[in-house]
């Protein structure tokens, strides 16, 4: 579920709309309203990234790389290279995982998941946004370049899914270059760093085409 919500946030906030600072009264939402007329001009995106999960439960933290690959309405296709190959695809309201060496395939309807992104952070404005969030808006010196934007939750039902999220956008492009997840209840966290970014480059349908290894299993 983790590994799905990840990968959802990422689709809605690089295809969707992003925020971020501008020297106004309010700058969360004079950005919003520019992020606005960015995400219209949004229509594919590339990039490499580096996910990382950090729980209590975990002896060490987990580090992982790949390459993205998105386009509108709502497909993304994460591929991991290390530390182990699979591929997680998300088309329309349906994930699959596969994974590569083990030979092993993963299905899950993604309804839910997606009605609660819609609810709690895509088609909502600044102020819905503000009714589910504490939000900041500052600059991280370890990222020059970008600024950062911190959303506590605060309405219960966004609670039971995520304590915090963290974003952080170029300042000229509005794109999210890392985001964080911080999970309730000491679950943990992920966080996804994005490099390599160039927006509306053509994909043709055929790298959403997964190569299934033969004879997959099909995880229960």
């Amino acid at each position: 579920m983790i590994g799905t919500f990840s990968a959802l946030l990422i689709s809605v906030l690089i295809l969707g709309p992003a925020v971020t600072q501008e020297p106004q009264v309010d700058s969360f939402t004079g950005l919003h309203e520019r992020a606005r007329e960015v995400e219209r001009t949004l229509v594919t995106l590339r990039a490499d990234f580096v996910e990382t999960t950090e729980s209590d439960l975990l002896a060490e933290r987990i580090t992982a790389r790949g390459t993205m690959v998105a386009s509108r309405p709502l497909r993304v296709l994460l591929r991991y290279d290390e530390p182990e190959r699979k591929i997680l695809l998300i088309d329309g309201n349906e994930m699959r995982m596969v994974w590569l060496e083990r030979r092993e395939e993963e299905k899950m309807p993604l309804g839910e998941i997606e009605k609660a992104v819609d609810k709690y952070f895509y088609r909502v404005s600044q102020k819905e946004l503000r009714r589910h969030f504490d939000i900041q808006v500052s600059s991280d010196p370890g990222l020059p370049g970008t600024h950062q934007i911190d959303m506590i939750a605060k309405s219960k039902q966004v609670k039971q899914g995520l304590d915090r999220l963290q974003i952080w956008v170029e300042e000229s492009t509005l794109f999210m270059v890392k985001m964080r997840m911080i999970y309730p209840a000491g679950v943990g966290s992920k966080t996804i760093e994005l490099s390599d970014l160039r927006a509306n480059v053509p994909i043709e349908d055929e790298e959403f085409q997964i190569p299934l290894p033969p004879h997959p299993q099909t995880r229960q």
